[in-house]
């Protein structure tokens, strides 16, 4: 049961991150617990070693200068003797000093000098052995008149050894020899060794020079620490603890000055067996973590499974709405924040639902065509609207690429690529679609961009709206205004009409009753081919009127081009009514397609209008400004304007203010504008008139020759 739970919990992210943290956190305490008991272990070993060596060598300092002590005292009893001898008896203190010698094994021997330095006898009876340093020696007890402890001494036989000097003075204080003991080192080493530390350890006492007169390990005597820490320490009569390699070991040196003969002790003990009773307690200590650390990995899987068993089946719930597989979430009975987690997302499961449907309703009931994709452009919603409108069903689209949706023919590329492919929104733009049965419908079509909360994109909406019956009415209520147009340029034509006709009875008739003047026959004769030749003006601009939906001479023209062409052709006709011109173009070529003789035509009765409005001279201002995807083309006079009533009448055919007038210029500009997909309006006052004509760029660029 165990295996089988361990397996399916350590499955769980969470539950790997909760144990790991765990395991993190119990080992960390532990480790940091460990190391600073150790470390406090160690510094207390450490110190409780620095303290026993400091002692030992107090205790062994105090020892080694009774020894001295005691040996000085005995020279001095027996320089006593020998000072006592008048009659060159001997035994007085011979006795004394076999009885010295005998029972102290420190003395190697004692031998007595007389004032000539002198031997005068030697105990025990050895032979004598000279060196070369006695002389300084005898020297420096005869001036000093006290005791002297010398330096490490080798005798002529090679043996090593430390002398201890005691002058033999009168009773009035004169030098008459001295009494000399000689140490016997090797009795010295074994005293030393005796209170050894530890089978490592080594205890010292070195002389003045710093030379080893005596050593735990014999072999070391006559060994020099002169330049050694210690040794330069002694030398200056300093008491401390080293620590550091030394006679072979690592060892902790405890070393302290003897003020009697300025000779030093050291104290050496293994750091290594020292730390020994440290180390057992570390190894327990060890274990103890070990253990500590096994047991509360333990209580963390089964703090695991307490806490996070809960958090990975609300996590299981999670993905099992999340795929659709339930709509809500059953209850966890924890008692604590949990539960309460698991009833906030069960009433968010709920109202998410909820809002679900509601939504899904809304698309569904809206009449127009609702498709969405995800980032790849393949299909995830296709509402009612659509399935009504293309003819397809849900499942025959959603998942599949919108873009094999065939709803053109393969030759032709739909409006939704400008979208998919140019990452371009569409915001209702007319174009057509084949639905699955092949009619074609007229539609209206917008899309936009699903974004994240980076900005960057996530799918795609389109939004397609059947406008066929809007354009079949659109259509209707253009053939009504043609037709009303027709009325009102046929009530035009015949009120224009009649006038001229009337002019050609009466001149034809006055030429009836008088044919023989001549010169008045002409008049009338004149009078009728202006008449009609009004009359076949009146009738062409009738019929530019009626051709104006023709677009079959559409190409890329430079509307820059065509004014600069008109203005120089109208240059005269500026000088002759004194009209000045002010040009203001943002751009040296604005390409749009349209008829070039229409476009110019447009400029030119606006111009001719402006002109006849400046009768008196003016300034006539012409502007190409660069607005977007559209060029917006100004033309402004100085006349008297336009009075306010009647300047919405301006595009009407056959309206004019002028005698002369056909009253057609205007509205043959204004429909020439709109075929082009432009707008023109009209902006007046008492300063003026300001035609404004609004025409869509064209991206390309053609020959305008």
């Amino acid at each position: 049961m165990w295996g089988k739970y361990l397996k399916q919990l350590f499955q769980s992210k969470i539950t790997k991150r909760y144990v790991l943290i765990n395991f993190v956190v119990i080992f960390s305490s532990l480790a940091l617990i460990y190391f600073l008991t150790i470390n406090v272990l160690n510094d207390s070993v450490h110190s409780e070693i620095e303290y026993r060596s400091k002692i030992s060598a107090k205790t062994y300092s105090t020892k080694v200068s009774h020894l001295f002590e005691k040996m000085i005292n005995d020279i001095r009893i027996i320089s006593k003797f020998v000072l006592s001898d008048t009659n060159g008896d001997t035994s007085l203190y011979v006795d004394e000093m076999q009885h010295v010698v005998s029972n102290n094994p420190l003395y190697l021997f004692i031998d007595v000098i007389d004032e000539s330095n002198n031997s005068i006898n030697t105990i025990s009876n050895v032979k004598k052995s000279h060196y070369r340093e006695l002389d300084k020696i005898l020297d420096r007890i005869e001036w000093s008149q006290t005791f002297y402890i010398t330096n490490l001494l080798m005798l002529e036989d090679g043996r090593k050894t430390v002398g201890i000097g005691y002058p033999i003075l009168d009773e009035n204080g004169e030098y008459r020899g001295a009494v000399l003991a000689y140490v016997n080192l090797h009795i010295l080493s074994d005293f030393l060794a005796e209170g050894k530390i530890g089978s490592e350890g080594a205890n010292v006492l070195i002389d003045r020079n710093g030379t080893i007169i005596a050593h735990s390990e014999e072999k070391y005597i006559g060994t020099s620490l002169k330049n050694h820490p210690v040794g330069e320490s002694l030398s200056k009569y300093k008491s401390g603890v080293w620590e550091g390699k030394m006679f072979g070991n690592f060892l902790l040196a405890s070393y302290r000055p003897i003020t009697l003969g300025g000779l030093g002790l050291i104290i050496c003990e293994s750091v290594e067996e020292a730390m020994e009773p440290s180390r057992q307690v570390q190894s327990l200590q060890f274990k103890g973590f070990l253990f500590v650390l096994i047991f509360s990995y333990f209580i963390a899987l089964i703090g695991s499974y307490k806490v996070i068993n809960p958090i990975t089946q609300l996590t299981n719930q999670v993905k099992e709405y999340a795929k659709g597989k339930r709509d809500n979430f059953e209850l966890l009975r924890t008692g604590d924040e949990l539960e309460n987690l698991t009833l906030t997302m069960a009433s968010m499961a709920r109202e998410l639902r909820d809002k679900e449907k509601y939504l899904f309703t809304i698309l569904e009931s809206i009449p127009y065509g609702i498709i969405t994709t995800d980032k790849e452009g393949k299909v995830v919603m296709f509402n009612q609207g659509a399935e009504k409108l293309s003819g397809y069903t849900k499942e025959e689209v959603i998942g599949k690429p919108f873009v094999d949706i065939p709803f053109r023919k393969q030759e032709e590329e739909i409006l939704f690529s400008k979208t998919l492919k140019e990452g371009r929104e569409i915001n209702d733009q007319e174009t057509y679609i084949y639905d699955k049965l092949g009619n074609k419908l007229d539609v209206q079509i917008s899309s936009a961009f699903f974004k994240g909360e980076d900005q960057n994109k996530t799918g795609y909406l389109f939004i397609v709206r059947d406008v066929s019956d809007i354009k079949k009415m659109e259509e209707y209520l253009k053939q009504n205004e043609k037709l009303a147009s027709l009325g009102q340029l046929t009530a035009g034509i015949a009120h224009e009409i009649k006038n001229p006709l009337n002019i050609i009875q009466a001149a034809a008739e006055a030429i009836q009753l008088d044919t023989n003047d001549a010169a008045y026959v002409k008049d009338m004769t004149d009078d009728i081919l202006d008449t009609t030749e009004r009359l076949n003006q009146l009738l062409s601009e009738f019929l530019k009127l009626s051709k104006g939906d023709s677009n079959g001479d559409s190409e890329i023209v430079d509307i820059v081009e065509v004014l600069e062409e008109l203005l120089a052709l109208l240059n005269n006709r500026f000088s002759e009514l004194n009209v000045s011109i002010e040009k203001t173009f943002a751009v040296e070529e604005a390409f749009v397609v349209a008829s070039r003789a229409k476009l110019a035509q447009v400029f030119l009765n606006i111009i001719l209008n402006s002109l006849q409005a400046m009768e008196e001279g003016g300034t006539l201002t012409v502007q190409v400004i660069d607005e977007d995807a559209k060029w917006l083309i100004n033309i402004k006079d100085t006349g008297a304007g336009i009075p306010e009533p009647e300047i919405k009448w301006i595009f009407n055919p056959f309206y004019t203010t002028k005698k002369e007038g056909t009253g057609l210029g205007l509205s043959i500009a204004y429909e020439i504008t709109t075929q082009m997909g432009g707008e023109i309006q009209a902006f007046s006052d008492q300063n003026g008139t300001l035609m404004s004509i609004q025409l869509p760029k064209t991206e390309e660029r053609g020959d305008s020759e």
